[in-house]
């Protein structure tokens, strides 16, 4: 499965938020980390697997449905480019016709050839996913027979790592000191995902940085722009509860 970086240090929404912070007198440094680790934890709950599209100011990172989702993707996917034989069809078809196309009597291509180890399969795969990590279905001719063996082996691997494109995101999320809930499916890869979320003290101000890089993240980068406008807007809205506590704690009439 092809991996993809997404690396989300976005000049415009730091800028716009380490503003907001020094306008509202707040510390910036821990006000930008607060709403950077936010977002991270947003784009980790926008990225899939999920059986329905997030809504709302829920903090999970998803269900066991989601897990299901994912799982069903993946042996959706393989399923579109493979003939699943019998282990005995899969002999008589070595026997036949070896490492060449399978052709029937009439000269009838019926598939191109025998995949009979996980490696081949892997490989296969692999050669049919686009830059989007999308697998293009293919028509029988196309395919290669393969054992239910084989086929249950790989896709059993494959969908172990459903959750790593969440943990990722999640990986950054808790490195800014974002809270949340992470499903043990997503929370068993953070420890080998690839995902980082660090703050950075310039000059000109405060950074946030939050990468992630895996297969899937194709779909996630579609979301970014809406991510970070929203979550702008809540912390526009984060901050002048601020103020307002701020005003009440000082003994100020507040409105």
């Amino acid at each position: 499965m092809a991996n993809k970086d997404v690396i989300i240090d976005d000049a415009v929404f730091q800028q716009r938020i380490a503003a907001l912070a020094r306008n509202l007198g707040e510390d910036e440094f821990e006000f930008v980390k607060n709403q950077t680790g936010i977002l991270a934890r947003e784009v980790a709950r926008h990225t899939p697997p999920f059986a329905v599209f997030p809504s709302g100011n829920g903090t999970s990172l998803g269900a066991r449905v989601d897990k299901v989702q994912g799982e069903r993707a993946v042996y959706i996917d393989v399923k579109w480019i493979c003939t699943i034989k019998t282990a005995a069809e899969i002999r008589e078809a070595k026997k036949s016709w070896g490492a060449g196309p399978i052709v029937y009597g009439n000269g009838m291509v019926v598939a191109k050839g025998i995949i009979d180890s996980v490696g081949q399969l892997r490989a296969w795969h692999s050669s049919n996913q686009g830059l989007n990590n999308r697998t293009k279905p293919l028509k029988g001719p196309m395919r290669y027979w393969v054992s239910l063996l084989v086929f249950t082996e790989y896709v059993r691997q494959e969908q172990a790592k459903v959750g790593i494109a969440k943990a990722s995101f999640a990986k950054a999320s808790l490195a800014l000191g974002a809270k949340g809930t992470i499903p043990a499916w997503v929370k068993k890869h953070t420890a080998t995902a690839s995902g980082m979320g660090q703050m950075t003290k310039q000059s000109g101000g405060t950074e946030g940085t939050i990468k992630g890089r895996a297969g899937g993240l194709y779909h996630t980068s579609r979301h970014l722009p809406w991510l970070r406008k929203n979550r702008l807007i809540k912390a526009v809205k984060r901050g002048e509860y601020l103020l307002k506590q701020a005003a009440k704690d000082a003994n100020f009439n507040v409105v």
